[in-house]
C-alpha cells in the first residue's frame, strides 16, 4: 500500500513538472573538491591517470543547465510528442559566470563563450591574467563595423554560428588568438559536446527517459521531509537509470576524457542489479532527483551524489539574440583576431605609453 501511494504521488509529481511550456535540469555534483579528488583517484586505480585538485574543484564546481521548450511557447511538455520541434539551451559553468553556451532554436545553432569567466574560474588566473582579459574585452569592442559577429562573439554575447564549424574557431583562436591549443581545443569539445546534448532526440532520450524511469520504479518508498519537501526512495534496475541518464553521462564521460581525468562513471555489469534514486517533491511538484553516481563507477570507487533540479518553465531565454548580424564564419573570426593582435603590437611598440607599475598599462 505504501509503495503504491508513493507510486502515485511521484506520476502525479511529475505531471505536475511537465503541465509547463518548457522544463529546465540542473545538474550539479554534490560533494566537496576533497571528496571529489579521493572518488577520481579511486575509480581511476590502475588506469594511469592521477587526478589534480584543480581538475577536482571544477568537477565540483560545475553547474550543467539545460532548457528545452515548445518554440511557439504554447504547448504543455507532456502533450509534446517526439516528432514534434523543440527549441533548446544549454549552459555550462563553474561557480560563477557562465564559460561556455549552446542554443539549438528553430533549426539554427547559437553559441556564446565567456573569455574573462575563463581566465577566473577554470585557469584561477591572476590580477594580471584577468587584467588581459578584461582589456581584450575592450579592444574587440572597437572592432569595426564589419567584423559586428566576430566583435560579440569576443566578448562573450550569444552569436549565431555554423554547427559544424567548432573545431576551425578552434583554430582560429589558437593560431591567431594566442589561446594554448589544448584550451582552444576543450572550448571546441564543450559546444560540440553540448550541441550533440541538444540534438532533439538525445533532449526525448532525456527527458522522456527520466520520466518513464521515475513513474514506473520498481519499488519506492515515502522516507519522510527535508527542507519542506516530501523525500521518496526510488529502488529500480542499475540499466533503466543508466538509460534515463544517458545523455548527462554521456557528457560527463566525454568532459572527464577530453581533461585527462579517469571516467566517472561506467555501464553497468549488471543491467539488473538494484540502484537507488532520491526523489524531492514540493507542493505537489517533483524538484529534485539525486543519483548516487558510485553505483555505476568502478567497484570501491565510493560515492558521487549527482543532482539533477528540475523546474518548469525555462531558466534559460529560448529566443535568438536581439542583435542579429549573421552567422560567425571562421574567416571572420580570423580576421577580427588578426586586427587585435596587430592592435596590442602596436601599443607595445609605441613609445609614447606610459610605464606604469601593474598588469594594466594605458
Amino acid at each position: 500500500m505504501q509503495n503504491a501511494r508513493a507510486g502515485l504521488q511521484v506520476s502525479d509529481a511529475v505531471d505536475e513538472l511537465l503541465s509547463w511550456e518548457a522544463l529546465t535540469t540542473v545538474a550539479t555534483v554534490d560533494a566537496t573538491p576533497e571528496e571529489v579528488y579521493d572518488y577520481l583517484l579511486r575509480a581511476g586505480a590502475g588506469s594511469g591517470r592521477e587526478p589534480s585538485m584543480d581538475a577536482a574543484r571544477l568537477l565540483a564546481d560545475l553547474e550543467l543547465t539545460v532548457s528545452v521548450g515548445d518554440p511557439e511557447g504554447e504547448t504543455r511538455m507532456k502533450d509534446i510528442g517526439p516528432d514534434d520541434p523543440l527549441n533548446s539551451a544549454m549552459t555550462v559553468n563553474f561557480g560563477g559566470r557562465d564559460i561556455a553556451g549552446v542554443k539549438m532554436l528553430n533549426g539554427h545553432a547559437y553559441a556564446r563563450v565567456g573569455g574573462q569567466a575563463i581566465v577566473e574560474d577554470v585557469y584561477g588566473g591572476d590580477e594580471a591574467a584577468v587584467a588581459r582579459a578584461e582589456r581584450f574585452d575592450r579592444d574587440a569592442a572597437r572592432l569595426p563595423a564589419a567584423l559586428a559577429t566576430a566583435e560579440l562573439a569576443l566578448r562573450g554575447e550569444w552569436v549565431e554560428v555554423e554547427p559544424f564549424a567548432y573545431e576551425a574557431y578552434a583554430e582560429a583562436l589558437n593560431e591567431h588568438g594566442d589561446v594554448d591549443p589544448a584550451t582552444a581545443e576543450a572550448l571546441a569539445g564543450v559546444l560540440t559536446d553540448g550541441g550533440a546534448m541538444l540534438d532533439p532526440g538525445a533532449q526525448w532520450d532525456l527527458a522522456g527517459g527520466l520520466e518513464s524511469t521515475l513513474r514506473s520504479g520498481g519499488s519506492l518508498r515515502r522516507t519522510g521531509e527535508a527542507h519542506g519537501a516530501d523525500t521518496v526512495e526510488v529502488h529500480l534496475p542499475a540499466g533503466e537509470a543508466y538509460r534515463a541518464l544517458g545523455p548527462v553521462l554521456t557528457l560527463l564521460t566525454e568532459q572527464c576524457e577530453r581533461f585527462g581525468l579517469p571516467p566517472v562513471v561506467s555501464a553497468p555489469a549488471d543491467p539488473s542489479a538494484e540502484v537507488t534514486a532520491e526523489l524531492a517533491i514540493r507542493n505537489g511538484v517533483l524538484t529534485n532527483a539525486t543519483f548516487d553516481l558510485g553505483q555505476f563507477g568502478p567497484e570501491g570507487a565510493g560515492s558521487l551524489p549527482l543532482n539533477l533540479f528540475l523546474a518548469g518553465g525555462s531558466a534559460l531565454n529560448l529566443d535568438p539574440p536581439e542583435t542579429t548580424t549573421g552567422p560567425l564564419t571562421p574567416a571572420d573570426l580570423t580576421v577580427a583576431l588578426l586586427y587585435l593582435a596587430e592592435q596590442n603590437e602596436s601599443r607595445a611598440e609605441d613609445e609614447s605609453r606610459a610605464d606604469v607599475p601593474g598588469p594594466i598599462q594605458p
